[in-house]
């Protein structure tokens, strides 16, 4: 398989379909095609054994997060969400290392993945649509992923997970390309917020359609960095979305917070050194770090 030598992830490269041809996506390509045109594809690995590894985490979370459904229920919360689960669960650290799924993004990307982040859903997140790239993003472009695996079967009162095939394709955005000011956004407690009225305008102004994922329990979708996505409204507050969510930087990169990436005078790009699950450690050590001057700015 051939490494990424162009600065471009495979699935966006211009010669993709020569790249196709050429069997470079190998057992991939139905994902990789999927992927290029409509920025997600969809994967059913289908094995017991990744099932039994799904029920796992469903066991672990539920004790886990049982206080807070009831607060989410009787409405004195917003859907409850565990950030990096895998800290005290081997289990959610187990679907984040899936060997298959680390072999098809290397596939994908022509670059070695790391997961650096895991998030666990009881019912659905009522997240605005957005872009992950705001959030977490690379040099080059593109070197980041998300990974969403349901960990049941997903009923349309739930709040299904929402996306907009075709979006991964519009400009990724940064404060610095919206000239938000540095004050405002680091004085929001949801930056997110600022950029939502450009997303907004670019699906109305692209004709995007929205579409629902409606999976079955083990099911994966993969989404492009720049796709549009979020969570519809939950229609019925006892049901249940049980997923969890990985993210993946690849190998080769800097790796950056746009959402906080100013001008210059403002405190230039953020750049952030992130961990990587499978070495239990931060991806640069404090030496290389150093070595390439990736000093953390003001932003």
């Amino acid at each position: 398989m051939p490494l990424d030598l162009t600065g471009q992830p495979l699935i966006d490269r211009s010669d993709f379909q020569q790249l196709l041809a050429t069997g470079t996506f190998g057992r991939w390509a139905e994902q990789a095609i999927s992927l290029h045109t409509k920025g997600y594809c969809l994967v059913d690995l289908g094995t017991s054994e990744w099932l039994d590894k799904i029920d796992g985490v469903v066991n672990a979370l539920q004790p886990r997060l049982e206080a807070e459904l009831q607060l989410w229920e009787s409405g004195e919360s917003g859907p409850p969400r565990l950030q990096d689960g895998w800290i005290d669960h081997g289990s959610i650290r187990a679907l984040a290392l899936e060997p298959v799924v680390l072999d098809l993004l290397h596939h994908l990307y022509g670059r070695e993945p790391f997961a650096f982040q895991t998030l666990n859903f009881a019912v659905g997140s009522e997240q605005h649509f957005h872009s992950d790239a705001v959030h977490f993003h690379s040099y080059p472009h593109g070197f980041m992923c998300g990974v969403w695996i349901a960990l049941q079967d997903v009923q349309a009162e739930s709040g299904p997970l929402i996306y907009f095939p075709g979006s991964h394709r519009l400009p990724y955005l940064s404060a610095r390309s919206l000239g938000l000011d540095r004050e405002a956004v680091m004085g929001e407690a949801h930056p997110q917020r600022l950029f939502e009225p450009s997303w907004q305008q670019a699906v109305s102004d692209h004709g995007f359609e929205k579409q629902q994922f409606l999976p079955k329990r083990g099911e994966l979708l993969i989404w492009h960095a720049n796709l549009l996505h979020g969570g519809e409204p939950v229609q019925e507050k006892t049901s249940r979305r049980w997923s969890q969510v990985n993210h993946y930087f690849f190998a080769n990169c800097l790796y950056t917070t746009p959402m906080r990436n100013f001008g210059a005078r403002e405190g230039g790009t953020c750049l952030r050194n992130p961990f990587d699950l499978a070495k239990g450690a931060a991806r640069y050590s404090q030496a290389d770090w150093r070595d390439v001057n990736l000093m953390q700015s003001r932003a």
